[in-house]
């Protein structure tokens, strides 16, 4: 079934545009990078400061765990490889199961997500959901790489906002991060 999901976004989907417009997606999931600046951008206001150690908890948990745990675990053979298959962008390291790029970028945006209730939280969600699908269409991640990913990204956001709480209470952090108000 991962298989025939990933010929049918190739038979069905795959033109020039598509293909700039998600090679552009997976390169704002490289490493995190995007993720990590918006973490930064959030932990230098004290206004969402709060909201920025919850986001770099998430980014940071999950590309752990899916890097050092998952993956070696796991295993999986990448679709490109599995199948001869020519990809777009240079070919990704590693293995296949769960997608970094969708745990990472799924965490990150739903721990904002679960904070705010503003346009920008729908904003990084789309995003989110862009680099999660730019895998599938780059023929790089089996949806349920991808689908696993994601799920691994949404249960981290959870963790690491009861971390933030703990480590802020714990560490006596309460008045250099407040609460968020007015969400």
């Amino acid at each position: 079934m991962d298989i025939g999901i990933l010929y049918s976004i190739q038979n069905d989907l795959q033109c020039p545009f598509c293909d700039v417009l998600f090679k552009g997606f997976t390169f704002l999931g490289d490493k995190g990078l995007l993720w990590i600046i918006v973490t930064a951008l959030l932990l230098a206001k004290k206004e969402t400061r709060y909201a920025g150690i919850v986001m770099g908890i998430s980014v940071a948990l999950s590309a752990g765990l899916v890097q050092f745990g998952l993956k070696p675990l796991f295993n999986r053979t990448r679709p490109y490889l599995a199948y001869n298959y020519p990809i777009l962008i240079p070919a990704p390291m590693g293995t296949s199961f769960p997608s970094g790029h969708a745990a990472t970028s799924f965490a990150a945006a739903w721990s904002y997500f679960c904070l705010y209730k503003n346009k920008l939280r729908w904003g990084l969600l789309t995003i989110a959901l862009g680099i999660a699908f730019s895998r599938l269409y780059l023929f790089v991640h089996y949806p349920s790489d991808v689908a696993v990913g994601i799920i691994v990204g949404l249960l981290v956001a959870y963790m690491a906002r009861w971390l933030a709480d703990w480590i802020i209470q714990h560490c006596h952090l309460e008045s250099a991060i407040p609460p968020i108000s007015g969400t």
